[in-house]
């Protein structure tokens, strides 16, 4: 027996504000001011989170414990999905060598679920800018068979000096904004965030329509510039969803401001929905790219958009180039939507689509 799964809740704590209608309305308000993160002699934008605590432990507890405030009370035996790129690099970086590995790695996410009040099971995704979606996919299914009827899915990305140079080191970072799909596109502002998704058997306001994850063997770096391998994600998720590519009215791109990853995600959205393009957002020019917490940070961000009925503005879009011939949002709607899709496009080959569809 294959159940529907819902949102029953979600929580954010990012460089917009502490909890997803906070970031909702600093969207809508037109808000992407980021800070700024030193490596070395350089510095890059970065939407860092607005603690004061240097001990990064003490940190990392702090974002958990407010994200876990926002849930609400939990049976503790509720099982806990945790999605990130970087785990608690961070907290090593700052201990120093030597530290225990990879005993210690592990020991993170039983530490977040002490921190959550969870002592059921704990699972870990870590597969780059996907894993939010990897860890929905796996509480989904489990949801679905009937095996449990609920799920935390958490994202956690804090910040460190390894991501942040190894992205730098690739002349992937921009100096100045992320700008998607505009001509003067020049690479990723990174951030940090912490959000939770709980996924139930009971229904709620939003499902999980569809979701489906790919991947793209092209390069180590870059998906293929013709997004190929994106559009038949994106046609096996709205296959999952029982829908047709009209059926959707908004996506939320992936679109970070990268010159490459941005083309092959609008020839895939071209080959996809062809002359009937949705309104297309982008939502890292406010929040900045999470990375592993992006597609959990994101989902949150913008179901708070649509349970408010006010779509923000892509920030960052001025210039349309002429090879994507495609733009995000550069006005703000209050349209009433019913189906959105949701596109990630993770570093090292990883894709995911997700489709949200009201219910009832």
């Amino acid at each position: 027996m294959t159940r529907p799964v819902f949102i029953a809740k979600t929580a954010l704590f990012c460089a917009r504000g502490d909890s997803p209608a906070t970031v909702a309305s600093a969207l809508w308000n037109g808000e992407c001011s980021a800070g700024q993160r030193k490596l070395g002699e350089r510095a890059f934008p970065y939407f860092g989170l607005p603690l004061d605590e240097a001990n990064w432990i003490v940190r990392a507890e702090q974002a958990l414990r407010q994200v876990a405030g926002q849930l609400g009370p939990l049976p503790p035996e509720t099982p806990l999905f945790i999605a990130s790129s970087s785990f608690q690099i961070g907290h090593f970086e700052q201990l120093g060598a030597p530290f225990d590995l990879p005993l210690a790695t592990a020991s993170f996410s039983q530490k977040i679920g002490e921190w959550m009040g969870l002592n059921g099971a704990k699972y870990s995704f870590s597969n780059a800018c996907i894993s939010g979606f990897s860890a929905l996919d796996a509480a989904r299914s489990l949801i679905a068979a009937g095996l449990i009827d609920d799920a935390i899915v958490l994202g956690v990305e804090l910040a460190n000096d390894s991501t942040l140079a190894g992205f730098a080191a690739m002349e992937l970072l921009s100096r100045t904004a992320g700008r998607p799909f505009d001509a003067r596109r020049d690479g990723l502002v990174l951030g940090e965030a912490v959000a939770a998704v709980h996924l139930s058997a009971k229904p709620a306001t939003w499902r999980i329509a569809g979701l489906r994850t790919g991947l793209d063997g092209y390069s180590t770096t870059g998906p293929n510039p013709d997004g190929s391998r994106i559009a038949d994600v994106t046609v096996n998720c709205l296959n999952d969803a029982n829908l047709k590519a009209t059926d959707i009215e908004l996506i939320k791109l992936q679109a970070a401001g990268s010159p490459a990853t941005d083309l092959a995600e609008a020839n895939a959205l071209r080959s996809v929905f062809g002359q009937r393009m949705p309104p297309l957002i982008s939502l890292k020019p406010g929040l900045g790219h999470t990375l592993g917490a992006s597609g959990v940070a994101e989902l949150a961000a913008l179901l708070a958009c649509l349970d408010a009925d006010k779509i923000p503005a892509t920030a960052g879009f001025s210039k349309v180039d002429p090879e994507i011939a495609l733009f995000p949002m550069v006005e703000r709607s209050t349209e009433h939507i019913e189906r959105a899709l949701l596109n990630l496009i993770g570093f090292g080959g990883g894709l995911a689509s997700l489709i949200v569809e009201r219910h009832g």
